[in-house]
């Protein structure tokens, strides 16, 4: 079945955005008098958007949360192009699939406002035709709903698109919500998080998007 759109997680899949996050969670969690966390702890704390990622970090303190939260946007707003860049490969892997005639969209648990701008700082070569983070009064992933939301603006069908992500999050998304689902290695979680989340496909590295995926 040919595909005609891709739908791409941000952090972890097209950006890597793991050392500006964990200097922001160290920063909220040095204000609030705690130790700071080793960057593979945060790797595996981020997921379920910002609210979740402090609330981990925090050790499930649901009082310190809100006002960790506005620390934490009000830093990394400030910093969030200290370290980030796109992963290695994903600009030649852009470049060819859109000469392919791929359409591409964004679709991230990170703020709206993060993620729309980031895209256009770093990504706005490339046109991107629905950009989606975090918005009030729409569910986060693994809910379809913002998923299937892209695909009307975009006018394409589930079973047209494919959705790349490197968590179980975002394999359980595109499984909901009938489309393929392309789980990443050079992100944030492992292969065996992919599998059990139900990845259709796993690759390793972005060039294997040119592949010829089923």
């Amino acid at each position: 079945m040919p595909h005609h759109a891709i739908i791409f997680d941000l952090d972890g899949t097209l950006l890597d955005t793991l050392e500006d996050l964990t200097h922001a969670t160290n920063h909220v969690l040095d204000s609030l008098g705690h130790d700071p966390i080793p960057t593979a702890t945060c790797r595996q704390m981020i997921g379920n958007g910002a609210r979740t990622l402090l609330k981990r970090a925090c050790d499930g303190d649901e009082r310190a949360v809100d006002k960790a939260l506005k620390m934490f946007l009000a830093y990394y707003y400030d910093h969030k192009y200290d370290h980030t860049t796109p992963f290695p490969g994903i600009p030649q892997t852009l470049d060819t699939l859109a000469d392919q005639g791929l359409r591409f969209a964004v679709l991230s648990n990170k703020p709206h406002r993060a993620t729309t701008e980031m895209i256009a700082h770093l990504l706005g070569n490339w046109s991107f035709e629905q950009v989606f983070g975090q918005r009030d009064g729409v569910p986060l992933k693994p809910d379809p709903t913002a998923a299937l939301d892209i695909c009307k603006h975009m006018d394409v069908t589930p079973n047209h698109v494919i959705f790349v992500g490197d968590s179980g999050e975002d394999m359980a998304t595109a499984k909901a919500a009938g489309m393929l689902a392309v789980g990443v290695t050079w992100g944030l979680r492992d292969e065996p998080e992919l599998r059990e989340h139900g990845a259709d496909v796993i690759i390793h590295q972005p060039s294997q998007l040119l592949d010829g995926l089923p």
